[in-house]
């Protein structure tokens, strides 16, 4: 029998890392496949349950140098944060006190020695993650990017041991402590994340109501919803939310789906229709029939739909691979060839030549060129209230063809607001009723209604007030009825037809004997979309939208915008196979804020989301506008514009030294000119190559938008 282990990963550093698992992995015949995410630590693994079992497979992956446990435990991967929090505490003041003896001409044997005991504090203690995941090399015989930490460290602080007790000077401590500092804090910010990322999930299956309240044998009994089983029948009253998948067998209700599929309007459900749980009842009762068991109700859908996007490698990964997989056997290797070849002059020579090329490759300038640069351009960004979370977006807005926005709360505000109204009569009166009629309703339209007549204080006394599904108010006001709801209704109550030209979007007031007020109802868009579009469209970027609203209201804010490309009445389903439709043609932006959207957020090259969108959206977003204003947008794509150039004159100021010092640090030019790199002066090279990378990340700081 086939089963799936769902398991949490620590200690991955790169795609090299879940690639070395995964190869070593799937040498078993009883493991059949194995999806790894490395941001996030998450894998899952398809095996043979009668050949080999879970915790076998855990004890494998373990064995690799990378701590495995079940997906559900916490504890274990907080300890392993905790860990590398206060690894990073200590190894922060081992790093600046060696640095400041080192720099401040401190040459005494004492501070020698003080920078000895620190160094040793940082590389046994410090350091012992990326050692013990090192080992894994003698397991999987793949060089990932622990062995490279591990080495590059350990031959900076090796060599200046042996310089100490040989008398001499010139040692490499600081060099030493400082990659194991910066990498620790680069893995503690990482691990963060990833505990970030595993918690975004959770956030979807609060959509649903914790219980349902089911009838059983004429009884009413509230149970937990994950018991619920198909055919299972349930009540649900105005307010609450419907906690099932299935077919309303009894009642009627207007349902509001918004978060659903993005419609802001509640739709009028009777016996027969189909709903789906996390709606909200807003006015009436129904009685609903599960049409499925709850593990397989359309949020859990959505649920391991999310989830699996996750463990796809991005395509950074297998740049990442090929670096670590070449890079570390290459350098190892030309050392090593170097102190043999050199040998003939003597051990200390050629030792100095072997230790001239590992540290001058000593991946600290390199290790910052990316991560530095994405540092600077987040607080960059910051500045302006733009949270970006993945560092793929700078690499991926250049490759940005598509541009597709959610219309409801992301062009639009998502609120029904009235455009305007004519009245036929005494306007205060009037209004003052329609006050009145809507007061304490929870409708979308209701609250509208109370927004455009605010200013109207005249109180009106109602002798009676009734709410009529599908229709609207009536009440009674100083012995005669009145009517505030649907145009339709309205119409059936006067006998006549077409009394306004304008029927989409529209509400009505009236006795028995005349019409007297018409509101003209909108979505409103937002004041600065305009503006946005045009800029997008500036950069080449084709703007297209996504909705699960009707068609009519689509076409009017896609005609307002001037977007020529739009799709409405969508399901979060089709939005998601849609963007995958697009990305066959170039990268996709998506903009959207509902739960709607997750699957779209999430099928994207990368997605936007805002502060004031639901939960479930601003942890799947890649982006998050801390501003409610769509400009955030066009900032997000200079930032990324600048960033990735940086980024790119980074990887030259970190590749440059090394393609020119290595070969002199092999000694090329020593049997012609007598020029030798010391390692001293390889200690220098390394630390220009990596302030040259910091000088030039900092200009992100002071870029201009």
């Amino acid at each position: 029998m086939v089963k799936i282990a769902k398991l949490h990963i620590d200690g991955m550093h790169c795609s090299a890392c879940s690639a070395s698992i995964q190869s070593n992995l799937e040498k078993n015949s009883s493991i059949l496949n194995t999806k790894i995410n490395t941001i996030s630590g998450k894998a899952k693994i398809s095996y043979e349950e009668s050949q080999i079992s879970e915790q076998k497979i855990i004890e494998l992956i373990t064995s690799y140098g990378f701590p495995a446990s079940k997906d559900n435990s916490k504890e274990r991967e907080m300890a392993y944060i905790q860990g590398l929090k206060t690894r990073l505490l200590v190894a922060i003041p081992c790093f600046l006190v060696i640095f400041v003896l080192h720099m401040g001409g401190f040459h005494s044997f004492w501070s020698s020695a003080a920078e000895l005991l620190l160094a040793s504090v940082a590389q046994f203690y410090c350091a012992m993650p990326f050692y013990k995941g090192s080992m894994s090399f003698f397991e999987t015989k793949v060089a990932d990017m622990n062995v490279l930490i591990a080495l590059g460290s350990s031959v900076a602080y090796l060599y200046s041991v042996y310089l100490f007790f040989s008398g001499a000077k010139g040692y490499y401590f600081e060099g030493s402590a400082s990659v194991i500092c910066f990498v620790l804090l680069g893995e503690y910010l990482k691990s963060k994340a990833k505990k970030s990322a595993s918690e975004e999930l959770e956030v979807l299956a609060k959509i649903l109501p914790p219980k349902a309240r089911l009838l059983k044998e004429d009884k009413k009994e509230w149970v937990a919803i994950n018991t619920i089983k198909k055919g299972d029948k349930c009540l649900v009253v105005s307010g609450e939310k419907i906690p099932l998948d299935g077919k309303i067998i009894q009642g009627e209700a207007e349902v509001s789906s918004a978060h659903i599929n993005g419609e802001e309007l509640p739709s009028v459900l009777r016996e027969g229709s189909e709903v789906i749980g996390g709606s909200v009842v807003i006015n009436g009762e129904i009685i609903v029939e599960s049409s499925k068991d709850s593990s397989d109700f359309f949020v859990y859908e959505m649920l391991d739909l999310l989830e699996l996007s996750q463990t796809q490698k991005p395509p950074i990964g297998i740049l990442a691979d090929k670096i670590a997989s070449v890079f570390v056997p290459c350098i190892v290797l030309l050392a090593l060839v170097a102190f043999l070849f050199w040998l003939q002059e003597s051990f200390a020579f050629a030792l100095s030549i072997a230790a001239s090329i590992l540290v001058v490759s000593c991946p600290c300038a390199l290790g910052l060129a990316v991560p530095l640069a994405i540092v600077c351009a987040s607080m960059r960004a910051k500045r302006n209230e733009i949270l970006i979370k993945s560092p793929d977006v700078y690499e991926k807005a250049k490759q940005i063809k598509f541009m597709v926005f959610d219309k409801t709360g992301t062009l639009t505000k998502g609120e029904i607001i009235v455009q305007k109204a004519d009245i036929f009569g005494d306007k205060k009166e009037i209004l003052s009723l329609s006050k009145a009629m809507q007061e304490d309703n929870p409708h979308p339209i209701g609250k509208a209604i109370l927004e455009y007549t605010k200013e109207f204080t005249t109180h009106v006394v109602l002798q009676k007030k009734e709410y009529l599904i599908t229709k609207g108010v009536k009440a009674v006001f100083n012995q005669e009825e009145y009517y505030l709801g649907s145009l339709a209704w309205i119409q059936e109550i006067l006998g006549k037809k077409d009394i306004v030209k304008q029927e989409e979007g529209v509400v009505a007031l009236c006795n028995k004997k005349e019409l007297l007020a018409v509101f003209y109802l909108k979505d409103s868009l937002r004041k600065d979309a305009k503006e946005v579009i045009d800029c997008i469209k500036n950069l080449g970027i084709v703007p297209v939208i996504l909705s699960g609203d009707n068609l009519a209201s689509v076409e009017k804010i896609a005609q307002e915008l001037g977007i020529k490309e739009y799709f409405a009445q969508t399901t979060p389903l089709q939005k998601s196979q849609k963007i995958g439709e697009l990305k066959k043609l170039g990268g996709v932006c998506f903009v959207g804020d509902g739960i709607n959207d997750a699957l779209a957020l999430e099928e994207s090259s990368f997605g936007i989301s805002f502060a004031s969108a639901t939960e479930l959206a601003k942890e799947i977003g890649d982006v998050l506008l801390l501003k409610d204003d769509l400009k955030g947008i066009v900032e997000v794509f200079k930032i990324s514009f600048a960033t990735l150039k940086n980024i790119k004159e980074n990887l030259f100021f970190a590749y440059v030294y090394n393609v020119v010092l290595i070969p002199i640090a092999a000694g090329v030019l020593y049997p012609f000119v007598g020029i030798v790199l010391q390692p001293s002066l390889a200690g220098a090279a390394m630390a220009f190559s990596s302030v040259s990378v910091v000088l030039n990340a900092l200009r992100i700081s002071r870029l201009k938008l």
